[in-house]
């Protein structure tokens, strides 16, 4: 058991390291007004499955409650698609959960939506793959792409304890972020299954007192007030999860012409915008559409939605 708790250690630090985020973000304008481009945020990625199997939902009802007290200590088991999570910051950042998960009507960070069946150590490749097959599942399950609300998706592998009791699963949550960038979830209840299918509510939708930046953190503003920028909930999907990727010149000028003809029809009081493209490795985890910003540059403030 030494030897093999030494190998799962090993393991882990090797996820770790390469755990660094795969955003990609291109060079901005310094004059908002003339457009500024970056990319869609990438995931962070720990390492992954070749082959995945789905595990699909089962008749079963999620698990909601913990097993009962004894005197060995108890390991949460497989995740199911509908379980929530009070899953922890630093779990979102080590990109490991293996809390149990909890009622969706209580306070919790994360609803799971697809779970995959993977090698016990996957690799690198294995859990891009991942990311690209979470894509279309989250699209499916909230009703949109992660890209025009403050809700996104995450990946979650297995903790030690799980590991060493043979756990071998990736599982794909949804989340509701604080900032355009993070990957971390804000405490919520309720489900989010369908939420987005009729289009994106007040409630999701993305404000900012600033004008984003590249490569600084966008913190979402509630919309009800005065900002600087707003989501517009409509996105440019470039391409397939099997398609190759477009370029970074072709994905600039679709990108570029897709947000100047609709951010408007969103938010007519500017005719300032910013967007955002998937680079090759946000295209690489699946991220496949294009976001648009409307912007004030003069301070005044967009008026509330």
């Amino acid at each position: 058991m030494r030897g093999l708790q030494a190998s799962v250690a090993m393991v882990l630090a090797l996820m770790l390291t390469s755990c660094a985020s795969a955003e990609d973000v291109s060079e901005a304008s310094s004059d908002p007004a003339t457009t500024s481009a970056s990319p869609t945020s990438a995931p962070t990625t720990p390492t992954s499955p070749s082959d995945s199997t789905v595990v699909e939902p089962t008749t079963s009802s999620p698990t909601t409650s913990a097993p009962p007290t004894t005197n060995e200590p108890q390991v949460a088991s497989r995740p199911k698609v509908g379980n929530c999570y009070d899953t922890m910051k630093q779990q979102f950042r080590n990109q490991r959960d293996g809390s149990f998960p909890v009622s969706c009507r209580r306070l919790h960070t994360a609803e799971t939506f697809a779970v995959f069946r993977v090698d016990p150590y996957p690799r690198a490749g294995e859990i891009y793959d991942v990311w690209r097959k979470c894509q279309p599942r989250f699209r499916n399950y909230v009703g949109a792409p992660a890209t025009i609300s403050k809700l996104d998706l995450t990946v979650m592998l297995p903790s030690t304890s799980q590991v060493v009791a043979g756990q071998d699963w990736i599982r794909c949550d949804a989340i509701e972020k604080a900032s355009y960038n993070s990957r971390i979830g804000v405490p919520r209840r309720g489900s989010l299954e369908g939420v987005l299918s009729e289009g994106v509510p007040n409630r999701y939708r993305g404000c900012a007192l600033r004008i984003p930046k590249v490569d600084l953190p966008v913190l979402f503003t509630p919309c009800n007030q005065p900002h600087q920028a707003e989501l517009i909930p409509e996105s440019l999907f470039l391409g397939p999860p099997d398609a190759p990727y477009p370029g970074v010149k072709v994905a600039r000028a679709k990108s570029k012409q897709f947000c100047e003809n609709v951010f408007q029809a969103y938010v007519p009081e500017t005719l300032n915008y910013y967007y955002y493209f998937p680079k090759r490795a946000a295209w690489k985890s699946g991220s496949h559409n294009s976001t648009c910003w409307a912007v004030d540059t003069e301070g005044n403030g967009l008026p509330p939605i």
